[in-house]
């Protein structure tokens, strides 16, 4: 579920002074409670227009990943370190277990659906 910028905005402020939202419909309440907490240290790491829905994504460079996924091999949390920089946890996730498999090499992104052809193969 997609929430706008001023929805997530006026949880976060009634968040602070103490006080939930009503959970919207189709959300589990414990799900919806756990996103405000997040939603907060977004803002208070970025700012308001961290929450902000993005038109584009940055494409991050094998080098900006490593900088991020030593930051959490260096004892920062996951939490602490995706919410520094605007990004999900489990994506950052993915980077350190890629990290943690492969090496470098892990983060060098690869092209997901390249076929190759096989020689003597009907087409």
């Amino acid at each position: 579920m997609r929430y706008t910028t001023e929805f997530k905005l006026m949880c976060v402020e009634l968040y602070r002074q103490g006080k939930w939202v009503k959970t919207p419909k189709g959300m589990k309440p414990a799900n919806f409670r756990n996103k405000i907490p997040t939603w907060n240290r977004i803002e208070q790491a970025g700012g308001p227009e961290a929450l902000c829905h993005k038109a584009h994504y940055k494409a991050w460079s094998p080098e900006e990943e490593l900088e991020l996924v030593s930051q959490v091999n260096a004892e920062q949390s996951m939490m602490a370190v995706a919410c520094q920089y605007g990004i999900s946890c489990g994506l950052l996730y993915q980077w350190v277990r890629k990290y943690r498999e492969e090496g470098y090499n892990g983060l060098v992104s690869k092209k997901k659906f390249e076929t190759q052809k096989i020689e003597g193969q009907k087409t």
